[in-house]
């Protein structure tokens, strides 16, 4: 590394350029400077510093003798001068490399080159002169000193930062400070005017809630982002964000597409295009969806929507201004003032092409003022629209009230008149409708009534068919317990007590009532499940990844069972589709399904391998994808399977395929709600016995 070094100082010192001529600094003005330096183009963009000073490539710089214009197709330049401080003092001099992307900036001092950068797109916080914010590098040189400048100029694709050639600018940087703090206080007065305006309009919008107002609020906000964009005060609000320069160049496209969208919506609603002119409404309606489309088309093909932008907003121009003449010949109210306005606008716009083309002479009134003058002319004169648009419609309401008032007491005569029949019919009718009520009541009564019946009979009969078997069980044992309970006495009440009959008939006891505590439970649980399936409350909706929660439920489900049974060993096949979208479900909810779904599982395949031979191993498949416009979730299982005749009663409540004693018969009645009533889904069950199960959720997305 340190050879390195020691061979590149070599190089630099050996490196004799020579010029045509020195730039001379003049120390009360500001310089342009079109000539005097040499160039070389760099095509392939592949060009580094340590090329340029190698002898090849330092021999094939051409010299500008006059204003160069950037070539069509090349986007990269090398420049290289010598600057001399032709003056008594030592002073700082601030090179402007206006509109170029990104600049780097190599002076030579003490036989070595040291780097600046700047651009528009490069971090303002790491830009050589970030307070300004501009494209400024800082050059400090003593009194009489002069040194070698090599500046490589990269363009990137802009709407507004286009350079015209590879001309730049050169002053003291007192006289830069001076012009851009007084840039700086009239850039912010625009934006002060302009956010006036917005808070006063937004009252008269939340006023009047007119559509009208809410589109001249984004045509507003439309102005105020390209005001503070192009003058540079909206990226130091985020100098902190490296990246927001490169996020702002992109939003510029974006934005233009929807500062277009902002003017034909407000266009539309002003002049009612939807009413007087359906054809040409229309026509607004292709261009703002045409700007829509836009805006999602930068991110893909980004040189066909920059020439689909600027042919858009072309058309829309023409457009809006034979539409605004048009309206002014119809006589539509509020016209006038929009087409001028909106022509001001335009002679903003136009300034800005006439200076980049080089017809106009460059200046702060031409160049950095004449945007934000024609928005702020076109949003004064959009606002005297809409303030005489609201003259027209109060106008118009004095005189659709007085025609009413006149047509409100003629018809109040007949309506006199009218009542007084309709009275003695209302009575009649009043009569007949009340006793139609009463009998209404009675019979809704007796629906609700049959309902609720019906409803408690079949919960009923449920509840006795499930919870009879663990009551006889209890009731059987507790006979037995009575009778061993006897004996003991009897036994203990003899002179000589067989200790070994008394110890039996304890063990006895103690068994009987282990067992009705057994199927005491048994009922507690049953009695525990139709309460849980009988619950009404639902939790909130929220998007979800049904892929993670599945995975979730899975393993829970999983390390239930190896709780349960340690010796539990099972295959977990998961296929989930990694394109499957966030669906809005309750995952509380959802949760209770799958994991009733896995135990269901977990316990057929634990069954069937206990059943069959030491080959067997149990598998569970879990997969998801996306089959029309739904989200389906299918579970396999390889073991038992469900008889066919009991799949079409397998979502009942109380039915259960398992052992007496391994479930309530409700966990798959309450999946089955929780999918179809509570998610609007699907849940499909196929099976075979002794071969698999599969049961299908199927969700909408």
């Amino acid at each position: 590394m340190r050879i390195f070094t020691v061979l590149f100082t070599l190089l630099l010192l050996t490196l004799k350029p020579s010029f045509s001529q020195q730039i001379i600094l003049n120390p009360q003005q500001a310089l342009t400077i079109t000539k005097d330096f040499q160039l070389l183009p760099d095509s392939n963009k592949t060009l580094t510093i340590k090329d340029i000073l190698k002898k090849e490539f330092s021999n094939s710089f051409s010299t500008a003798t006059s204003t160069t214009t950037r070539g069509q197709n090349i986007d990269v330049y090398w420049l290289r001068f010598t600057v001399k401080n032709d003056t008594d003092l030592d002073q700082e001099w601030v090179f402007d490399f206006e509109n170029w992307a990104y600049v780097d900036f190599y002076h030579r001092e003490q036989a070595r080159y040291y780097l600046k950068k700047t651009g528009h797109l490069y971090p303002q916080s790491k830009r050589d002169y970030p307070v300004a914010n501009k494209n400024y590098i800082v050059l400090p040189l003593k009194s009489g000193q002069t040194t070698v400048c090599i500046v490589r100029l990269d363009y990137r694709l802009s709407i507004s930062k286009i350079p015209k050639d590879l001309s730049f600018g050169v002053s003291p940087r007192k006289i830069t400070d001076a012009q851009n703090a007084l840039s700086g206080k009239t850039i912010f007065a625009f934006l002060g005017i302009f956010a006036i305006m917005f808070l006063y309009n937004l009252f008269i919008f939340i006023v009047t809630r007119l559509k009208s107002y809410a589109y001249y609020l984004l045509v507003l906000l439309s102005a105020f982002y390209f005001t503070s964009s192009n003058s540079g005060y909206l990226l130091s609000l985020f100098s902190s964000v490296d990246n927001f320069p490169v996020w702002a160049s992109k939003f510029e496209y974006i934005g233009s597409a929807l500062g277009n969208i902002a003017y034909f919506l407000f266009v539309q609603s002003l002049m009612s295009t939807k009413v007087r002119y359906p054809k040409q409404n229309k026509i607004l309606n292709i261009l703002v969806l045409l700007n829509a489309i836009n805006c999602i088309l930068f991110y893909i093909f980004f040189e066909a929507a920059f020439t689909l932008l600027l042919l858009v907003t072309i058309i829309g121009f023409v457009f809006i201004l034979v539409l605004g003449i048009r309206c002014i010949k119809d006589k539509i109210p509020s016209a006038g003032y929009f087409l001028v306005g909106y022509l001001i606008n335009m002679m903003g716009v136009i300034c800005i092409i006439l200076v980049l083309t080089g017809v106009l002479p460059k200046n702060e009134f031409t160049f950095e003022f004449s945007v934000p003058l024609g928005l702020l002319g076109e949003v004064m004169l959009f606002a005297f629209a809409l303030a005489n648009m609201i003259n027209v419609l109060r106008k118009d309401n004095e005189e659709k009230q007085k025609k009413n008032i006149k047509q409100l007491l003629e018809n109040q005569e007949l309506q006199t008149k009218v009542n007084r029949e309709l009275e003695q019919k209302v009575a009649e009718r009043t009569d007949e409708l009340n006793r139609s009520l009463n009998q209404l009541r009675i019979t809704q009564d007796q629906l609700i009534l049959k309902e609720k019946l019906a409803s408690l009979g079949e919960l009923t009969a449920g509840i006795a068919h499930e919870i009879q078997n663990p009551l006889n069980f209890v009731n059987n044992f507790s006979e037995l317990s009575i009778d061993l309970a006897q004996e003991l006495k009897e036994e203990i009440a003899k002179p000589t007590i067989d200790q070994g009959l008394v110890s039996d008939l304890i063990d006895d006891l103690t068994q009987n009532q282990q067992k009705i505590h057994h199927h005491g439970q048994r009922a507690s649980g049953i009695v525990k499940g139709m309460l849980e399936h009988s619950r009404t409350g639902i939790g909130e909706r929220q998007l979800t990844n049904l892929n993670g929660l599945a995975n979730e439920y899975l393993q829970i489900a999983y390390q239930g069972m190896r709780a349960k049974d340690a010796a539990f060993e099972i295959e977990l096949i998961t296929d989930f589709d990694t394109n499957l979208p966030k669906t809005e479900i309750v995952p509380q909810e959802l949760g209770r399904v799958l994991l009733n779904l896995y135990q269901n599982a977990f316990y057929a395949t634990h069954e069937k391998k206990q059943q069959q031979h030491i080959d067997y191993q149990p598998t569970i498949w879990v997969s998801t994808q996306i089959v029309k416009n739904m989200i389906e979730l299918r579970i396999k299982d390889n073991g038992t399977g469900i008889p066919k005749e009991n799949i079409t009663k397998i979502f009942q409540p109380f039915f259960t395929t398992k052992a007496t004693g391994d479930g309530t018969g409700l966990g798959l009645s309450i999946s089955y709600d929780i999918v179809t009533k509570g998610h609007s889904g699907e849940l499909i069950v196929e099976s075979e016995k002794g071969s698999y199960s599969e049961f299908i959720v199927r969700l909408p997305i």
